[in-house]
Formats: C-alpha cells, structure tokens, sequence
C-alpha cells in the first residue's frame, strides 16, 4: 500500500467549526482559508508540522516577491492558496511524498541496512533507552504499532526535536547532537486561519535572487534531494526551506501488513544524520535573538530565545516585537552608570523575520494598525545528558501590530522597566525564603540554590495574564498617540500586588511560634522595604522615559 503525504489525510487540523480532521498536504494549503489552526499532540510536533508546510508553501509559490504575496493573501476569499502552482508542482515531485517508496521514501534514508528496533525510538512519550518517561512503560523488546498517517507526525518531528546522545551507529558512529529544534523557542504568528497563519510566516522567497538571507539558488527541502547517504555528514544550509526540512537523523520505516491487509509501522532504524555547520543566527528566521548582558556593561553574543519551565517567555518582549534597528539599542549609550547599564537596558535584539515583514503590511492597507495577532512560541528542553526529553513548551504572546511598527525608542524602554520590575520583585521573593531557610539550616548547596523556591513557582505563572493586557493597552497607546506609561504603572501595580499577596500567604501559610515567627516576620518587612523601594526605581524609570505624544526621548 502507498501512502503519498500529498493527498491522504494524516495532518491534524481544527476546522472554523472546531471539528478536528486530518488532511493531506496539498488540502491544507488549498483549502486553508477553511481551517482554525493546524495542531499536533505535542508543542514540538505543531511546531515541526507548520515548518514542513512552511517549506511547501515556499516551493509551490517561488518566486515569491510583494506582488506574489498580496496575490496569495488575497486568495483566502477563494478559500485558500491557488491551485494551479500545487498542480503543477504535484506533478512535478508528487511521487517523492510517498511514505513508504522502496527507493525515495520521503525524509527517510533507504539504504540503511540496519536491523530495525522499537517504534518507541520515534515516539517522543514513549520510554527508550536513556530516554525515561514518568508514566510510559514500554520495554525494549515492545513494538508499538503506528498507523502510518502517526509515524508520518512523529518522523517529522523527530527530525527537528530529536534528543541527543548515543544513537544506534550506521557503522560506526553513535553521538549525535540534537535536532536542530532543540536549539530556540519556535515563533510561530498565528492569524485568524491556517491560510493567514501561513502567509504572515512566508517570507520573500527567491533563491535566485538569494532571498531570503543566506538563501542560495541551490536551496531545496529535502524531499527534492537525492536520499542522502546513510553515512552522517556535517554541511551548512542552501538556504530556507534546507534548514525547515534539515536531516538531522538517518531513518528507516520498517512495515508489516496486517491480517485486513493495511500497511502498519513496526519498527524503526535511527542513525546519526546531518550536523548543521555554521551558526544559527545567520539562518533561523522564526526566533528572536539578543546579546545578553555580560559584566561591566558588556554585551555577549548574539544568541536565540529559548523557553523557561517557570518565567514566561513574556519576559523577552524587547526581542519578540520591537523593532531590530540599530538605533534603538545603541539608545542607551551615554546613559550608564558607573557600574553597569540601567534596568531596563535594551541588548541588541533580532525579532523573527515575520515581524519585520508585518509591519510594513499597514502601509499596503492589507493589515489594520489595530490588529492584534498572537505569537505561539514552541520549545523543547533536554534532560542534563540530553539524552531524554525534559520539558516541552507552548506559550503565547499578545503581538500588537502598532507595537511591531513603533518608532519611538522610548516604549522599549518602558517595556524593560516593566520586565525588570517583575524580575527584582521575584529575586526579593526568593531572597526572602531562602534567608529565612538560612536561620534555621546549613547553607544551601549551588545546586539547591538553582532551583526555584514554592514562592516563585507561586509568583511568576500568574503574570502572564496582567503582562499580556499590559502590552495590549500599550500597544492601544502607541496608536492612539495617547499616555504610554499609564498602562505600565496599571501594570506595575498588579505586578507589585501579586508579589504582595504571595508574600503574605507565605507568611500565613504554616503556624509559627517564637524565634520561628520573628524571624519570619523580619524577612517579610525586609521584602516589603525591598518592594516599595522596587516601586520607586519602577516609577522614576517611567517618569525618565515620559514624554508628550509625538515627542521622543
């Protein structure tokens, strides 16, 4: 039995009714002005899916300039992408889409002649090796069967988010670093349909033009390419839809056919592949990147976003949505004190290369200024070794389209006095409990000093929600031409209350007598002479970076 990724049903999709369905390819990008989202079991599976189709959309479109783009976003009310170009280029590769061809299986190595083992290497939940999982029991010698339309999703996805570490050699090699997704927080735009969602992450594709950066005319994905051999290599990108699609792993469907005659996946092989040469920031456009702050007011390098388990992603906002001009980090020069930058600082930044596209869609009328859109950010953290998944992520971020084309450096000031405010009232939290644990025990160990306490992982959830109606009502204020401080000190108080009220259900928290109660009671009028004190740097920070409307600072 053939299984052509084009045409059977096997992407999960959320229809505008909210039924979900599985389509092929081909009917995700035709009739995808009919479709909410596209959305995977697992954060890094949606992220994994839409870059594939990403690549397609690239390819099928090419060349793709200003004209084509605006062609291609007003084609939603014919109810998606055209489909002549998908015709012609379905003629042209169909036969490399399918699943399980003897000689060009797609994203898969058929020269391996490896003996294939379980199918729990493929599937990310499922316990392996080193690979643990808290609540999976599967063995080694167990053989889960996936449908093929399952192995599809998760040969993609481990493509982009394998683990690293050993593998099962070819020949003879057996480390492999981890795909490539492991490496940034994956920002994804999302529109009101799977048909806006794509046309805001496509960028202006013309390989022989060699755009977009670092494209070359050789860029394929990597379905248009030869199978690679099943020796790992190292190489750089040929450009975009190269580094969406990027081999990171050698692999092998094994099949069976059941007693009704349907093709199953029983097995896998899974060998080290390709590792990436040179440096991501110089490829990967949907990540934000930025230079962290370093002693003495030095600034490192350029690195991408990633995701943290307990402080939302929020915290990057600078990075996220403003604006990349030079002019506005290099803002702050002249303004240092003796010992360092001020706190809300901004590094030099990157925004993902969609953003920049965005904001100069309002001059073309095709976006309205008081668009609101929302940033998905997806992201996978990797145990200590490596070897075994951690933590996987899915966060959104409020992306007002009036902040995407703010020229005034003076709101990303605002933004890194309202991050810094957050941050300090967390640290005092922690300092508070940590100096009271102090009283009572042994200095804690570096490793137990890493971890957070039950005051943060109270605190900084809860923020997510007050910092996303503050951008919002920032946003509103840039368009407006109205008070850009008032919604930072709306904002700054719900902050401070927040850190307030957790403070004082730490104090209540548990009956304490004596020395125990004193101490606790000192630790708290430490952290509440901190937190004013917080308030009024927070205030003096705003009031520094005020100005009336149309004025810059």
């Amino acid at each position: 039995m053939g299984f052509n990724l084009l045409t059977e049903p096997w992407l999960p999709v959320v229809r505008l009714d909210g039924i979900r369905e599985e389509v092929g390819l081909a009917q995700a990008l035709s009739g995808a002005a009919g479709f909410r989202r596209l959305v995977g079991s697992t954060p890094t599976m949606t992220a994994a899916l839409h870059r594939l189709l990403l690549a397609l959309a690239h390819r099928v479109y090419q060349p793709l300039d200003a004209a084509r783009w605006h062609e291609l976003w007003q084609a939603q009310a014919g109810g998606g992408l055209p489909a002549v170009p998908l015709t012609a280029y379905q003629d042209q590769y169909g036969s490399r889409f399918e699943l399980f061809d003897p000689s060009t299986p797609f994203f898969q190595c058929p020269a391996l002649d490896n003996a294939p083992g379980s199918t729990a290497k493929l599937v990310a939940y499922r316990a392996t090796g080193s690979n643990r999982t808290l609540f999976d029991h599967t063995t080694a010698d167990q053989r889960p069967v996936l449908h093929p339309a399952e192995a599809a999703r998760w040969l993609v996805t481990t493509q982009a988010y394998d683990t690293s570490g050993t593998k099962q050699p070819y020949r003879t090699e057996r480390s492999a670093e981890g795909g490539l997704g492991n490496r940034f927080g994956c920002v994804l735009v999302e529109g009101s349909t799977l048909h806006e969602t794509l046309l805001l992450n496509m960028q202006l594709y013309q390989p022989e033009a060699e755009l977009p950066r670092s494209t070359t005319a050789r860029d394929r994905p990597v379905w248009e390419a030869q199978p690679p051999e099943p020796e790992p290599d190292a190489r750089a990108p040929l450009g975009w839809t190269d580094l969406l699609t990027w081999p990171s792993r050698r692999i092998l469907l094994a099949t069976a056919t059941t007693a009704s005659g349907a093709t199953v996946v029983d097995g896998i092989v899974l060998t080290p592949g390709t590792r990436m040469e040179g440096d991501l920031t110089d490829w990967e456009a949907m990540s934000a990147y930025r230079r962290p702050w370093l002693k003495g007011g030095k600034q490192g390098n350029l690195k991408p976003v990633t995701l943290d388990e307990l402080r939302g992603v929020w915290r990057h906002s600078q990075e996220l949505l403003l604006s990349s001009d030079a002019r506005w980090w290099n803002s702050w020069r002249g303004r240092q004190h003796a010992k360092g930058p001020l706190p809300a600082q901004e590094p030099q930044r990157q925004r993902p290369a969609a953003l920049e596209h965005i904001a100069d869609l309002v001059e073309d009328a095709l976006i309205a200024e008081d668009t609101v859109y929302t940033l998905r950010i997806f992201g996978q953290q990797l145990g200590d070794q490596g070897g075994d998944t951690y933590a996987w992520f899915e966060e959104a971020v409020p992306a007002p389209v009036a902040l995407l084309r703010a020229e005034s450096a003076r709101v990303g000031y605002i933004i890194g006095y309202a991050v810094s405010l957050a941050t300090d009232l967390g640290e005092q939290l922690k300092t508070m409990q940590r100096q009271y644990s102090a009283s009572f025990h042994r200095e804690l160990t570096k490793d137990q000093d890493r971890k957070p306490t039950d005051l943060q992982i109270r605190y900084w959830p809860r923020l997510a929600a007050p910092f996303a109606t503050f951008l919002r009502e920032l946003g509103e204020a840039v368009r407006q031409g109205t008070s850009e401080t008032e919604p930072a000190e709306r904002w700054g108080q719900a902050a401070s209350d927040l850190a307030d009220k957790t403070a004082w259900q730490w104090l209540q928290q548990a009956p304490r007598r004596e020395r125990s109660l004193l101490t606790a009671s000192a630790r708290f009028d430490d952290f509440q002479l901190a937190r004013h004190q917080l308030e009024r740097v927070f205030r003096g920070g705003l009031a520094r970076y005020s100005a009336p409307a149309g004025e810059d600072t």
